[in-house]
Protein backbone atom coordinates (compact mmCIF):
# COMPACT_ATOMS: atom_id res chain seq x y z
CA UNK A 1 0.00 0.00 0.00
CA UNK A 2 1.38 3.35 -0.78
CA UNK A 3 2.52 5.66 1.96
CA UNK A 4 -0.10 8.06 0.86
CA UNK A 5 -2.61 5.92 0.84
CA UNK A 6 -1.69 4.51 4.43
CA UNK A 7 -1.87 8.31 5.78
CA UNK A 8 -4.86 8.53 4.72
CA UNK A 9 -6.27 5.68 6.32
CA UNK A 10 -4.93 6.11 9.07
CA UNK A 11 -6.67 9.36 9.13
CA UNK A 12 -9.70 8.28 8.57
CA UNK A 13 -9.50 5.42 11.48
CA UNK A 14 -8.14 8.44 13.90
CA UNK A 15 -11.09 10.55 13.16
CA UNK A 16 -13.78 7.67 13.38
CA UNK A 17 -12.39 7.06 16.80
CA UNK A 18 -12.22 11.08 17.38
CA UNK A 19 -15.84 11.03 16.68
CA UNK A 20 -16.92 7.92 18.42
CA UNK A 21 -15.15 9.77 21.41
CA UNK A 22 -17.23 13.30 20.96
CA UNK A 23 -20.63 11.05 20.71
CA UNK A 24 -20.08 9.38 23.87
CA UNK A 25 -19.41 12.65 25.38
CA UNK A 26 -22.41 14.39 23.75
CA UNK A 27 -24.98 11.33 24.68
CA UNK A 28 -23.55 11.69 28.70
CA UNK A 29 -24.53 15.16 28.17
CA UNK A 30 -27.64 14.87 27.49
CA UNK A 31 -28.48 11.36 28.47
CA UNK A 32 -26.87 11.45 32.39
CA UNK A 33 -29.69 10.55 34.78
CA UNK A 34 -29.54 12.79 37.98
CA UNK A 35 -27.23 13.39 40.12
CA UNK A 36 -24.80 12.93 37.20
CA UNK A 37 -26.41 15.69 34.95
CA UNK A 38 -24.82 18.66 36.21
CA UNK A 39 -21.42 17.21 36.67
CA UNK A 40 -21.30 15.90 32.63
CA UNK A 41 -23.15 18.90 31.34
CA UNK A 42 -19.83 20.76 32.89
CA UNK A 43 -16.97 18.65 31.89
CA UNK A 44 -14.28 20.42 33.18
CA UNK A 45 -15.60 19.64 36.74
CA UNK A 46 -15.95 16.24 35.92
CA UNK A 47 -14.24 13.93 38.45
CA UNK A 48 -12.16 11.43 35.54
CA UNK A 49 -10.62 7.72 37.01
CA UNK A 50 -8.33 5.66 36.23
CA UNK A 51 -11.43 3.35 35.55
CA UNK A 52 -13.11 5.85 33.40
CA UNK A 53 -9.78 6.47 31.38
CA UNK A 54 -9.94 2.21 30.98
CA UNK A 55 -13.31 1.55 30.22
CA UNK A 56 -13.53 4.29 27.61
CA UNK A 57 -9.89 3.23 26.17
CA UNK A 58 -11.14 -0.48 25.96
CA UNK A 59 -14.75 0.65 24.48
CA UNK A 60 -12.95 2.85 21.96
CA UNK A 61 -10.82 -0.43 20.69
CA UNK A 62 -14.06 -2.46 20.44
CA UNK A 63 -15.22 0.18 17.77
CA UNK A 64 -11.71 0.14 16.34
CA UNK A 65 -12.07 -4.02 15.97
CA UNK A 66 -15.41 -3.67 14.44
CA UNK A 67 -15.13 -1.32 11.86
CA UNK A 68 -12.22 -3.46 10.51
CA UNK A 69 -13.90 -6.60 10.80
CA UNK A 70 -17.24 -5.29 9.14
CA UNK A 71 -14.59 -4.15 6.08
CA UNK A 72 -15.38 -0.34 6.94
CA UNK A 73 -12.06 0.35 5.68
CA UNK A 74 -11.98 -1.18 2.62
CA UNK A 75 -12.36 0.61 -0.86
CA UNK A 76 -15.96 2.00 -1.05
CA UNK A 77 -14.29 3.53 -4.69
CA UNK A 78 -16.51 1.43 -6.91
CA UNK A 79 -19.31 1.35 -4.28
CA UNK A 80 -22.45 3.18 -3.88
CA UNK A 81 -22.98 5.29 -0.91
CA UNK A 82 -25.88 2.91 0.68
CA UNK A 83 -23.42 0.20 0.76
CA UNK A 84 -21.38 2.17 2.79
CA UNK A 85 -24.02 3.16 4.85
CA UNK A 86 -25.53 0.03 5.43
CA UNK A 87 -22.60 -1.38 6.96
CA UNK A 88 -22.26 1.25 8.76
CA UNK A 89 -25.31 0.88 10.63
CA UNK A 90 -24.88 -2.61 10.98
CA UNK A 91 -21.39 -1.73 12.33
CA UNK A 92 -22.98 0.94 14.89
CA UNK A 93 -25.73 -1.69 16.05
CA UNK A 94 -22.77 -4.26 16.76
CA UNK A 95 -20.81 -1.73 18.71
CA UNK A 96 -23.75 -0.10 21.05
CA UNK A 97 -25.03 -3.69 22.18
CA UNK A 98 -22.13 -3.99 24.47
CA UNK A 99 -23.21 -0.54 25.89
CA UNK A 100 -26.70 -1.84 26.20
CA UNK A 101 -25.64 -4.75 27.85
CA UNK A 102 -23.83 -3.62 30.10
CA UNK A 103 -26.63 -1.18 31.39
CA UNK A 104 -29.05 -3.95 32.03
CA UNK A 105 -26.14 -6.55 33.55
CA UNK A 106 -23.73 -4.14 35.31
CA UNK A 107 -25.95 -1.44 36.60
CA UNK A 108 -24.28 0.75 34.93
CA UNK A 109 -26.48 4.38 36.43
CA UNK A 110 -25.05 6.59 33.51
CA UNK A 111 -25.75 3.97 30.81
CA UNK A 112 -29.47 4.94 30.07
CA UNK A 113 -32.11 4.59 27.54
CA UNK A 114 -31.82 8.32 26.64
CA UNK A 115 -27.73 7.86 26.84
CA UNK A 116 -28.02 4.92 24.49
CA UNK A 117 -30.66 6.86 21.86
CA UNK A 118 -28.84 9.81 22.08
CA UNK A 119 -25.29 7.94 21.23
CA UNK A 120 -26.64 6.06 18.60
CA UNK A 121 -28.30 9.38 16.65
CA UNK A 122 -24.89 11.16 17.25
CA UNK A 123 -23.00 7.81 16.01
CA UNK A 124 -25.22 7.51 12.84
CA UNK A 125 -25.09 11.56 11.64
CA UNK A 126 -21.24 11.77 13.18
CA UNK A 127 -19.51 9.14 11.75
CA UNK A 128 -22.10 9.35 8.72
CA UNK A 129 -20.82 13.08 7.91
CA UNK A 130 -17.67 12.09 8.31
CA UNK A 131 -17.42 9.45 5.60
CA UNK A 132 -19.40 11.80 3.20
CA UNK A 133 -16.60 14.23 4.00
CA UNK A 134 -14.31 11.97 3.30
CA UNK A 135 -15.70 10.37 0.43
CA UNK A 136 -15.68 14.45 -1.51
CA UNK A 137 -12.44 14.77 0.01
CA UNK A 138 -10.69 12.02 -1.28
CA UNK A 139 -12.78 13.27 -4.97
CA UNK A 140 -11.15 16.15 -4.83
CA UNK A 141 -7.60 14.96 -4.15
CA UNK A 142 -7.74 12.30 -7.15
CA UNK A 143 -9.16 15.15 -9.47
CA UNK A 144 -5.69 17.15 -8.63
CA UNK A 145 -3.77 13.60 -10.12
CA UNK A 146 -3.22 12.60 -6.23
CA UNK A 147 -4.28 9.34 -4.08
CA UNK A 148 -5.10 7.62 -7.73
CA UNK A 149 -4.69 3.48 -8.14
CA UNK A 150 -2.39 2.14 -11.07
CA UNK A 151 -4.32 -0.29 -13.55
CA UNK A 152 -4.29 -2.38 -16.18
CA UNK A 153 -7.56 -3.36 -18.28
CA UNK A 154 -7.29 -6.89 -20.58
CA UNK A 155 -10.18 -7.79 -22.21
CA UNK A 156 -12.38 -7.61 -25.55
CA UNK A 157 -11.71 -4.20 -27.52
CA UNK A 158 -15.04 -3.16 -27.35
CA UNK A 159 -15.71 -3.81 -23.69
CA UNK A 160 -11.84 -3.01 -22.68
CA UNK A 161 -12.00 0.49 -23.78
CA UNK A 162 -15.56 1.02 -23.05
CA UNK A 163 -14.14 0.55 -19.29
CA UNK A 164 -11.06 2.19 -20.15
CA UNK A 165 -13.28 5.26 -21.01
CA UNK A 166 -15.77 5.22 -18.09
CA UNK A 167 -12.66 5.13 -15.84
CA UNK A 168 -11.38 8.15 -17.10
CA UNK A 169 -14.62 10.34 -16.90
CA UNK A 170 -14.69 9.34 -13.01
CA UNK A 171 -11.88 11.29 -11.99
CA UNK A 172 -13.24 11.16 -8.48
CA UNK A 173 -12.71 7.32 -8.50
CA UNK A 174 -9.16 7.95 -8.53
CA UNK A 175 -7.79 5.12 -11.57
CA UNK A 176 -4.70 5.74 -13.27
CA UNK A 177 -5.32 3.59 -16.72
CA UNK A 178 -1.59 2.36 -17.36
CA UNK A 179 -2.28 0.25 -19.97
CA UNK A 180 -5.23 -1.49 -22.42
CA UNK A 181 -4.47 -5.09 -23.57
CA UNK A 182 -6.92 -6.26 -25.94
CA UNK A 183 -7.98 -9.47 -27.03
CA UNK A 184 -10.10 -8.82 -30.43
CA UNK A 185 -13.04 -10.76 -31.16
CA UNK A 186 -11.90 -11.53 -34.39
CA UNK A 187 -9.28 -14.36 -33.10
CA UNK A 188 -11.09 -17.65 -32.85
CA UNK A 189 -9.96 -21.24 -32.49
CA UNK A 190 -5.52 -21.63 -31.95
CA UNK A 191 -5.30 -17.59 -33.00
CA UNK A 192 -7.44 -16.66 -30.33
CA UNK A 193 -5.42 -19.30 -27.35
CA UNK A 194 -2.27 -18.08 -28.83
CA UNK A 195 -2.90 -14.31 -29.04
CA UNK A 196 -4.63 -15.07 -25.23
CA UNK A 197 -1.22 -16.42 -24.44
CA UNK A 198 0.70 -13.79 -25.70
CA UNK A 199 -1.53 -11.01 -24.03
CA UNK A 200 -1.32 -13.34 -20.83
CA UNK A 201 2.77 -13.18 -21.05
CA UNK A 202 2.91 -9.16 -21.65
CA UNK A 203 0.95 -8.35 -18.43
CA UNK A 204 3.10 -10.35 -16.81
CA UNK A 205 5.92 -7.92 -18.15
CA UNK A 206 4.22 -5.15 -17.04
CA UNK A 207 3.74 -6.42 -13.25
CA UNK A 208 7.58 -7.26 -13.45
CA UNK A 209 8.11 -3.64 -14.96
CA UNK A 210 5.97 -1.21 -12.83
CA UNK A 211 3.73 -1.58 -9.41
CA UNK A 212 -0.18 -1.83 -10.17
CA UNK A 213 -2.76 -1.70 -7.85
CA UNK A 214 -5.25 -3.30 -9.36
CA UNK A 215 -6.45 -5.31 -13.10
CA UNK A 216 -9.68 -5.09 -14.67
CA UNK A 217 -10.97 -7.39 -16.80
CA UNK A 218 -13.68 -6.26 -19.11
CA UNK A 219 -14.85 -8.94 -21.47
CA UNK A 220 -18.31 -10.59 -22.89
CA UNK A 221 -18.95 -13.85 -21.12
CA UNK A 222 -18.92 -15.84 -24.55
CA UNK A 223 -14.92 -13.86 -25.55
CA UNK A 224 -14.01 -14.80 -21.52
CA UNK A 225 -13.30 -18.14 -21.80
CA UNK A 226 -9.32 -18.51 -22.65
CA UNK A 227 -8.34 -15.37 -20.23
CA UNK A 228 -10.58 -15.90 -17.41
CA UNK A 229 -8.40 -19.08 -15.86
CA UNK A 230 -5.01 -17.87 -16.09
CA UNK A 231 -5.48 -14.28 -15.58
CA UNK A 232 -7.50 -15.18 -12.14
CA UNK A 233 -4.04 -17.21 -11.51
CA UNK A 234 -1.20 -14.51 -12.51
CA UNK A 235 -3.13 -11.93 -10.24
CA UNK A 236 -2.94 -14.58 -7.28
CA UNK A 237 0.47 -15.03 -7.37
CA UNK A 238 1.12 -11.49 -7.67
CA UNK A 239 -1.14 -10.39 -4.86
CA UNK A 240 -2.86 -7.62 -7.89
CA UNK A 241 -6.24 -7.20 -6.81
CA UNK A 242 -8.27 -8.08 -9.87
CA UNK A 243 -11.86 -6.80 -11.17
CA UNK A 244 -14.11 -8.33 -13.48
CA UNK A 245 -16.26 -6.01 -15.50
CA UNK A 246 -18.68 -8.87 -17.44
CA UNK A 247 -20.55 -7.61 -19.84
CA UNK A 248 -23.95 -8.97 -20.53
CA UNK A 249 -27.08 -8.40 -22.70
CA UNK A 250 -28.07 -4.71 -22.54
CA UNK A 251 -29.71 -4.87 -19.11
CA UNK A 252 -32.49 -1.69 -19.47
CA UNK A 253 -34.22 -2.46 -16.00
CA UNK A 254 -32.51 -4.95 -14.68
CA UNK A 255 -29.67 -4.97 -11.82
CA UNK A 256 -26.91 -7.31 -11.62
CA UNK A 257 -25.01 -8.19 -7.84
CA UNK A 258 -22.58 -10.84 -6.85
CA UNK A 259 -23.45 -13.12 -4.32
CA UNK A 260 -22.56 -16.41 -3.37
CA UNK A 261 -23.11 -19.99 -2.64
CA UNK A 262 -20.79 -21.88 -0.14
CA UNK A 263 -18.17 -19.79 -1.61
CA UNK A 264 -18.97 -20.10 -5.26
CA UNK A 265 -20.12 -16.91 -7.08
CA UNK A 266 -23.22 -16.38 -7.88
CA UNK A 267 -24.19 -13.24 -10.35
CA UNK A 268 -27.40 -12.45 -9.49
CA UNK A 269 -29.39 -10.01 -12.32
CA UNK A 270 -32.81 -8.98 -11.07
CA UNK A 271 -35.27 -6.11 -12.00
CA UNK A 272 -36.33 -5.45 -7.78
CA UNK A 273 -35.18 -2.76 -6.23
CA UNK A 274 -31.70 -3.69 -4.49
CA UNK A 275 -32.04 -4.73 -0.70
CA UNK A 276 -30.91 -2.01 1.36
CA UNK A 277 -31.26 -0.40 4.38
CA UNK A 278 -33.81 2.17 2.41
CA UNK A 279 -36.32 -1.20 2.00
CA UNK A 280 -36.44 -1.98 5.21
CA UNK A 281 -37.39 1.74 6.33
CA UNK A 282 -39.95 0.91 3.39
CA UNK A 283 -41.45 -1.99 5.66
CA UNK A 284 -41.26 -0.43 8.99
CA UNK A 285 -43.51 2.43 7.64
CA UNK A 286 -46.06 0.50 6.31
CA UNK A 287 -46.20 -1.38 9.27
CA UNK A 288 -46.66 1.13 11.36
CA UNK A 289 -48.71 3.60 8.86
CA UNK A 290 -51.35 0.54 8.78
CA UNK A 291 -51.75 -0.48 12.24
CA UNK A 292 -51.49 3.42 13.39
CA UNK A 293 -54.45 3.54 10.45
CA UNK A 294 -56.61 1.03 11.23
CA UNK A 295 -56.69 1.88 14.92
CA UNK A 296 -57.71 5.70 13.84
CA UNK A 297 -59.96 4.50 11.33
CA UNK A 298 -61.98 2.36 13.00
CA UNK A 299 -64.70 4.46 13.78
CA UNK A 300 -64.81 5.02 9.86
CA UNK A 301 -64.76 1.42 9.11
CA UNK A 302 -67.51 1.09 11.67
CA UNK A 303 -69.43 3.16 9.84
CA UNK A 304 -69.00 2.07 6.18
CA UNK A 305 -69.79 -1.53 7.41
CA UNK A 306 -73.09 -0.35 9.10
CA UNK A 307 -73.88 2.16 6.10
CA UNK A 308 -73.17 -1.74 3.65
CA UNK A 309 -75.66 -3.90 5.47
CA UNK A 310 -78.26 -1.69 5.46
CA UNK A 311 -77.99 -0.90 1.58
CA UNK A 312 -77.47 -4.18 1.18
CA UNK A 313 -77.35 -8.31 2.13
CA UNK A 314 -74.12 -9.91 1.81
CA UNK A 315 -71.07 -9.37 3.45
CA UNK A 316 -69.14 -6.11 3.85
CA UNK A 317 -65.88 -6.99 3.10
CA UNK A 318 -64.58 -8.27 -0.36
CA UNK A 319 -62.13 -10.59 -0.49
CA UNK A 320 -60.85 -11.20 -4.23
CA UNK A 321 -57.60 -13.57 -5.20
CA UNK A 322 -54.97 -10.99 -6.53
CA UNK A 323 -51.60 -11.61 -8.12
CA UNK A 324 -48.52 -10.29 -5.85
CA UNK A 325 -44.69 -10.55 -5.22
CA UNK A 326 -43.48 -12.93 -8.07
CA UNK A 327 -46.58 -13.58 -9.21
CA UNK A 328 -48.13 -15.23 -5.89
CA UNK A 329 -51.53 -15.09 -5.26
CA UNK A 330 -53.36 -13.30 -2.30
CA UNK A 331 -56.60 -12.39 -0.86
CA UNK A 332 -57.16 -8.76 -1.22
CA UNK A 333 -59.23 -6.77 1.06
CA UNK A 334 -61.84 -4.29 0.00
CA UNK A 335 -65.24 -2.72 1.32
CA UNK A 336 -68.25 -4.83 -0.87
CA UNK A 337 -69.54 -2.14 -3.45
CA UNK A 338 -71.27 -4.40 -5.81
CA UNK A 339 -74.15 -6.88 -6.04
CA UNK A 340 -73.31 -9.88 -4.06
CA UNK A 341 -73.13 -12.00 -7.26
CA UNK A 342 -71.00 -9.74 -9.47
CA UNK A 343 -68.37 -11.70 -10.04
CA UNK A 344 -70.64 -14.60 -11.69
CA UNK A 345 -71.96 -11.99 -13.99
CA UNK A 346 -68.62 -10.11 -14.91
CA UNK A 347 -68.76 -12.66 -18.09
CA UNK A 348 -72.04 -11.46 -19.35
CA UNK A 349 -70.45 -7.75 -18.93
CA UNK A 350 -67.30 -8.37 -21.24
CA UNK A 351 -68.58 -6.56 -24.09
CA UNK A 352 -69.08 -3.43 -22.06
CA UNK A 353 -65.56 -3.04 -21.38
CA UNK A 354 -64.16 0.29 -21.92
CA UNK A 355 -60.49 -0.53 -20.84
CA UNK A 356 -57.57 -1.34 -23.56
CA UNK A 357 -55.55 -4.76 -23.20
CA UNK A 358 -56.36 -7.49 -20.48
CA UNK A 359 -57.89 -4.71 -17.74
CA UNK A 360 -61.94 -5.08 -17.15
CA UNK A 361 -63.59 -1.85 -15.97
CA UNK A 362 -66.30 0.04 -16.88
CA UNK A 363 -67.32 3.62 -15.93
CA UNK A 364 -70.76 3.00 -14.72
CA UNK A 365 -70.71 -0.47 -13.65
CA UNK A 366 -74.47 -1.78 -13.71
CA UNK A 367 -73.17 -4.28 -10.82
CA UNK A 368 -72.28 -0.97 -8.23
CA UNK A 369 -74.78 -0.04 -5.61
CA UNK A 370 -75.21 3.67 -5.33
CA UNK A 371 -73.01 3.60 -1.79
CA UNK A 372 -70.25 1.45 -3.52
CA UNK A 373 -70.47 4.17 -6.39
CA UNK A 374 -69.61 6.95 -3.46
CA UNK A 375 -66.81 4.49 -1.98
CA UNK A 376 -65.43 4.25 -5.41
CA UNK A 377 -65.45 7.86 -5.93
CA UNK A 378 -63.22 8.81 -2.59
CA UNK A 379 -61.33 5.23 -2.58
CA UNK A 380 -62.50 4.83 0.37
CA UNK A 381 -63.22 0.63 -0.55
CA UNK A 382 -59.67 0.45 -0.53
CA UNK A 383 -59.04 0.92 3.25
CA UNK A 384 -59.02 -2.45 4.16
CA UNK A 385 -55.99 -3.12 2.04
CA UNK A 386 -54.49 -1.68 5.56
CA UNK A 387 -54.77 -5.03 6.42
CA UNK A 388 -53.18 -6.49 3.36
CA UNK A 389 -50.09 -4.19 4.02
CA UNK A 390 -49.69 -4.70 7.91
CA UNK A 391 -49.51 -8.90 7.16
CA UNK A 392 -47.10 -8.16 4.23
CA UNK A 393 -48.84 -9.10 1.21
CA UNK A 394 -49.22 -5.33 0.19
CA UNK A 395 -47.25 -1.97 0.96
CA UNK A 396 -48.68 1.32 0.76
CA UNK A 397 -47.05 2.05 -2.33
CA UNK A 398 -46.72 -0.04 -5.52
CA UNK A 399 -48.12 -1.52 -8.30
CA UNK A 400 -51.52 -2.00 -8.14
CA UNK A 401 -52.33 -5.60 -7.43
CA UNK A 402 -54.30 -7.25 -10.91
CA UNK A 403 -57.26 -10.30 -10.46
CA UNK A 404 -56.37 -13.28 -11.90
CA UNK A 405 -58.77 -12.40 -15.43
CA UNK A 406 -56.45 -9.63 -16.29
CA UNK A 407 -53.29 -11.56 -15.37
CA UNK A 408 -53.95 -14.74 -17.55
CA UNK A 409 -54.99 -12.35 -19.99
CA UNK A 410 -51.45 -10.85 -20.36
CA UNK A 411 -49.42 -11.32 -23.18
CA UNK A 412 -46.57 -9.05 -23.35
CA UNK A 413 -43.90 -10.74 -21.40
CA UNK A 414 -42.44 -7.82 -19.75
CA UNK A 415 -45.15 -6.52 -18.42
CA UNK A 416 -44.66 -9.11 -16.29
CA UNK A 417 -41.88 -7.15 -14.50
CA UNK A 418 -44.38 -5.29 -12.58
CA UNK A 419 -44.68 -8.74 -10.21
CA UNK A 420 -40.59 -8.09 -9.14
CA UNK A 421 -42.01 -5.81 -5.98
CA UNK A 422 -44.84 -5.89 -3.62
CA UNK A 423 -47.77 -4.70 -4.94
CA UNK A 424 -49.47 -1.19 -3.30
CA UNK A 425 -52.55 0.55 -2.19
CA UNK A 426 -51.83 3.81 -4.30
CA UNK A 427 -49.27 4.25 -7.67
CA UNK A 428 -47.46 6.94 -9.60
CA UNK A 429 -49.80 6.36 -12.15
CA UNK A 430 -53.10 7.02 -9.79
CA UNK A 431 -52.08 10.35 -8.77
CA UNK A 432 -50.86 11.24 -12.15
CA UNK A 433 -53.81 10.45 -14.45
CA UNK A 434 -54.85 7.85 -12.91
CA UNK A 435 -56.65 5.79 -16.32
CA UNK A 436 -53.92 5.44 -18.52
CA UNK A 437 -53.55 3.28 -21.40
CA UNK A 438 -52.43 -0.18 -20.38
CA UNK A 439 -48.93 -0.30 -21.74
CA UNK A 440 -48.83 3.24 -20.49
CA UNK A 441 -50.10 1.73 -17.10
CA UNK A 442 -47.47 -1.04 -16.88
CA UNK A 443 -44.79 1.17 -18.26
CA UNK A 444 -45.31 3.27 -15.54
CA UNK A 445 -45.36 0.85 -12.76
CA UNK A 446 -41.72 -0.82 -14.30
CA UNK A 447 -40.34 3.30 -14.01
CA UNK A 448 -41.36 3.22 -10.39
CA UNK A 449 -39.64 0.02 -9.63
CA UNK A 450 -36.59 0.98 -12.12
CA UNK A 451 -36.23 4.62 -9.92
CA UNK A 452 -37.57 3.69 -6.45
CA UNK A 453 -36.40 5.08 -3.06
CA UNK A 454 -37.87 6.19 -0.35
CA UNK A 455 -38.36 9.78 -1.60
CA UNK A 456 -40.21 8.66 -4.31
CA UNK A 457 -42.75 6.44 -1.72
CA UNK A 458 -43.05 9.51 0.30
CA UNK A 459 -43.87 11.40 -2.57
CA UNK A 460 -46.19 9.50 -4.29
CA UNK A 461 -48.11 8.90 -0.62
CA UNK A 462 -48.28 12.89 -0.21
CA UNK A 463 -50.02 13.22 -4.07
CA UNK A 464 -52.33 10.69 -3.51
CA UNK A 465 -55.15 12.51 -1.06
CA UNK A 466 -55.26 15.12 -3.34
CA UNK A 467 -55.87 13.10 -5.94
CA UNK A 468 -58.54 10.77 -4.01
CA UNK A 469 -60.53 14.18 -3.39
CA UNK A 470 -60.85 15.20 -6.89
CA UNK A 471 -61.65 12.38 -8.03
CA UNK A 472 -59.43 12.56 -10.96
CA UNK A 473 -60.50 9.68 -13.74
CA UNK A 474 -60.94 7.06 -10.62
CA UNK A 475 -63.35 4.29 -12.08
Amino acid sequence: MAPRRTALLTLLKVTDLLIVTACLGLAATLGAPEPYTHAWRSPLQMEVTVSHVLLAGAYLLLWHVVLNLRGLYRSYRLSPVSRELRDLLATIAIATAPLAVAASLLDFRTITPRFLVAFVAATIVGLGFGRRLMRACAGRIRRLGRNLRDVVIVGDGSVALETATRLAQREALGYHVVEVLVLEPEHDGPAREARATALLARLGEILDRKPIDEIFFASSLDQAQPLVRPLITLCEDLGVTLRVVAQLAPLDWARASLDALGGQPVLTISSAPPESVWLVAKRLIDVAASAVGLVLLAPLFLAIATAIKLESKGPVLFAQTRVGLNRRRFRMLKFRTMAVDAEENQAALEHLNEAAGPVFKIANDPRVTRLGAWLRRLSLDELPQLVNVLIGDMSLVGPRPLPLRDVSLMDVRWHQRRFSVKPGITCSWQVESRQPEFDEWIRSDIEYIQNWSLALDLKILARTLPAVIAGNGAW
